[in-house]
């Protein structure tokens, strides 16, 4: 991918400032803050992408001379897209982002920081979209540069700027810093991800200063938050509560060690009457515990996506309707599954096609 974006620099393709209509200010340290992003969840942002209109007219590789299969898409106002992320070191030399690291690296970016400086890939959280083509334009699109978006992986959120541009006919990149955030190797020659990486850009959204990660996590947590339609979910109740029975003998669904963390493991172990065993029904049928929600990870489809604590959200993936002793996921239409299937303790708990198996019964509390 960069080696095709360094060719389109050696040709000539101007770099360009962040536009005063951006109201970028004063400067700030290099050391800008990578604390982590407040704001809507990753399960809450993922939720709401599902409805999604086509907004390119084409789809783009991931790699230079691979098949072309993604496609950005318009939800609201914002503008998605679901790929790999490779790894842009451009910009500003440093001891991690140099020609010794990077075999593609280019010492500018297609956007200037506030200072009139390229931005620093292994410090500034920024993300890179293809060169305006037939397929997609940005600039018709109203997305500016420095306009923010959410990055997800994993279940985590990163928010970053719009500082580079990319190939054309190629998608799925952001900086060195970005990819650290985000727990993914940040490595320019080696590193990166097959993904599944989700994009969101908010157009028009910039920080200012464009560079300071504090500022593009404030930016960006209220421009999702706006999108996805105000503040977080508070659990909502309405049903029993107690624990949730399985159909092996005196096994329960229970929380990995009574911890409260998101991302905690729901699992099977021995009904003991425990906080961690204690769930209740919600009124919009979500399934709480110790505070938070049944949640299925990254709101995943696939079959073995694992089920989690989190904060409660209203997503699709925290609901969870009867049918029949099984119980199924809202947003995967599959069933709540006992890994295996195995009645052990500390059986992770996942959602999987619907067979109505043992390990898929479930009594709920009354």
């Amino acid at each position: 991918m960069k080696r095709l974006r360094l060719a389109l620099a050696a040709l000539g393709v101007a770099t360009v400032t962040v536009t005063a209509a951006a109201t970028l200010t004063a400067p700030v340290s290099s050391a800008a803050s990578t604390a982590a992003a407040a704001g809507p969840t990753a399960s809450q942002l993922l939720s709401k992408a599902q409805s999604c209109t086509p907004a390119s007219n084409g789809n783009y590789a991931t790699d230079e001379g691979g098949p072309a299969t993604v496609s950005i898409c318009k939800s609201g106002s914002a503008y998605v897209w679901t790929s790999d992320m490779d790894i842009d070191c451009d910009g500003i030399t440093t001891s991690r982002c140099n020609n010794s690291t990077d075999p593609s690296y280019f010492n500018e970016t297609s956007f200037q920081t506030s200072t009139g400086q390229f931005f620093t890939a292994d410090v500034t959280h920024y993300y890179v979209i293809p060169l305006p083509s037939s397929r997609f334009n940005y600039q018709n699109a109203g997305i500016s540069p420095g306009s923010v978006a959410a990055v997800i992986y994993n279940n985590k959120v990163v928010y970053a700027v719009f500082a580079d541009e990319g190939p054309d006919d190629i998608i799925g990149e952001a900086s060195y810093a970005t990819a650290t955030a985000l727990g993914i190797d940040p490595n320019p020659a080696t590193g990166g991800t097959e993904g599944p990486v989700t994009f969101i850009v908010f157009p028009g959204k910039v920080p200012s200063p464009v560079e300071n990660n504090t500022t593009i996590d404030s930016v960006g947590s209220s421009a999702a938050t706006s999108w996805v339609g105000g503040s977080t979910t508070p659990p909502p109740t309405g049903g029993g509560t107690g624990p949730i029975r399985s159909g092996y003998a005196n096994k329960c669904v229970d929380i990995n060690a009574a911890n409260s963390a998101n991302g905690t493991a729901v699992q099977l172990y021995d009904c003991n009457g425990t906080n961690a065993q204690s769930w209740t029904v919600g009124s919009n049928n979500s399934l709480q515990a110790l505070g938070k929600c049944m949640d299925v990870t990254g709101a995943g489809t696939a079959n073995g996506t694992k089920v989690q604590l989190y904060d409660c959200n209203g997503s699709a993936a925290q609901k969870w309707t009867r049918s029949g002793s099984t119980l199924v996921n809202t947003g995967s239409g599959k069933c709540l599954d006992a890994t295996g299937p195995s009645s052990a303790n500390g059986t992770r708990l996942q959602i999987w096609t619907c067979g109505g198996g043992t390990n898929q019964q479930w009594t709920l509390p009354s």
